[in-house]
């Protein structure tokens, strides 16, 4: 079955436009059947845009997600979208501690987020960089690194080796904003 462009990843696109763009060709860790409990619930998305003119609040729609069992619903002011595991969205854990979040992407590539949980917040960091990786830099950490020119979006293609990936994140390359997940009470 043909994927077609789901909203977050429009979402993660617009959030990193400016920034490098680095999608994987695989997930990393043990891909996982269901979400963790403890991730259960309903949060509103907190982001820093890149685009400071869309912050106004006086247009700055609030989106949520809600997290359950095999599935994140996303709502936003496109509508609400739906993420199964197992179709558009994967879980997997490393060693049965680093969690991730994985995208399938149009290009059939992944967009990966790594998971913290922080008191009740869920804090999401991606593979992306806020400033342009030099292919050397990414090979300390991935294998297969290919820089990718599809129309006018370009990006680096890369395969995890989940040894180097808690080395990666902790490295000055990842970007460092975040996406926060925060509980609706």
């Amino acid at each position: 079955m043909l994927r077609h462009f789901l909203f977050l990843a429009v979402f993660v696109l617009v959030l990193f436009s400016s920034c490098t763009i680095i999608l994987s060709t695989n997930i990393p860790g043990k891909s996982e059947k269901l979400l963790p409990k403890e991730w259960l619930g309903k949060y509103e998305v907190i982001s820093a845009s890149v685009f400071p003119e869309k912050r106004d609040s006086a247009q700055h729609e609030k989106e949520y997600a809600t997290i359950e069992a095999n599935r994140i619903i996303w709502e936003s002011r496109d509508g609400v979208k739906t993420y199964s595991l197992n179709d558009s969205l994967r879980y997997s854990v490393i060693s049965g501690q680093s969690k991730y979040i994985s995208l399938l992407m149009p290009q059939g590539l992944y967009a990966v987020f790594k998971v913290i949980k922080n008191a009740d917040t869920l804090e999401l960091y991606s593979l992306s960089s806020e400033d342009e990786p030099k292919k050397a830099e990414l090979n300390k950490y991935f294998s297969k690194v290919e820089k990718m020119k599809k129309g006018d979006d370009e990006y680096y293609k890369v395969t995890i080796v989940e040894k180097k990936l808690d080395a990666y994140f902790k490295s000055s390359i990842p970007s460092k904003d975040v996406i926060k997940l925060v509980p609706v009470r």
